[in-house]
């Protein structure tokens, strides 16, 4: 009988002693083909899990030739790189198309791409996208457009562009699931924009008559009589 597994119960890795945490802005692409599938953020601890339980791995793969805890990834904070190590999986690790051994950290340079079993999906670690600085002293004079795209920090080409967009995405989508999970996520209902009143005042002077407006008012006037009454001493 299997034993049902928690997200209270460690994982079955030991981290080095040498595991630290990533610089900023390291990650993985994950691609199927020539296709770009996601980016995953991987700064924030020192080692992530790959394999099919999700309880487990910081990173799940859906795919029947991958075990449960299929390897893990970890940044040696001494030598400052990315080690790789399979953790005794039935259908292996690989760097490229080379198959690691089992239990032994493997060093995976920038730019190099490992994959898991017999999965299509490819991971390839890549350095936060950097972004074109401003000209240096003593430099030819650039165009206008270039020299705007260097004062903002974007990329001059295309591809540059693009890259640090999907990496922009990725590490908002990872915010946001911090925030849910943290139950910090606030809903803000939308204030009912009151209706503005004003009072205008027209430029010129109307004059009205009360008879004009209530035929009572002034009936009685032409009746009154004014009377000097003198007072005895």
């Amino acid at each position: 009988m299997a034993t049902k597994t928690s997200k209270e119960s460690p994982p079955p890795f030991d981290c080095p002693s040498w595991a630290g945490k990533p610089p900023p802005g390291l990650h993985l692409d994950v691609m199927k083909g020539d296709k770009l599938i996601e980016k995953l953020i991987i700064d924030e601890k020192k080692f992530y899990l790959f394999g099919r339980n999700p309880d487990w791995c910081d990173f799940t793969i859906d795919h029947q030739s991958c075990s449960r805890v299929h390897a893990a990834l970890v940044y040696h904070k001494h030598l400052k790189r990315v080690f790789l190590i399979d953790l005794n999986s039935t259908h292996g690790t690989f760097l490229g198309h080379i198959r690691l051994e089992a239990h032994k950290p493997q060093q995976i340079p920038i730019d190099s791409t490992i994959s898991f079993g017999a999965s299509t999906r490819t991971y390839t670690i890549r350095e936060k996208p950097q972004t074109q600085g401003t000209a240096g002293a003593g430099e030819n004079k650039i165009g206008d457009e270039e020299e705007l795209k260097g004062l903002l920090g974007l990329p001059e080409e295309e591809t540059e562009l693009e890259n640090l967009t999907e990496f922009n995405t990725a590490h908002n989508k990872r915010i946001s699931l911090l925030t849910i999970e943290e139950g910090n996520l606030e809903i803000q209902r939308p204030k009912r924009k009151r209706r503005s009143s004003r009072v205008t005042f027209s430029g010129e002077d109307a004059i009205i008559n009360p008879e004009d407006v209530d035929p009572s008012v002034g009936r009685f006037r032409n009746m009154v009589q004014t009377a000097v009454i003198p007072i005895k001493v």
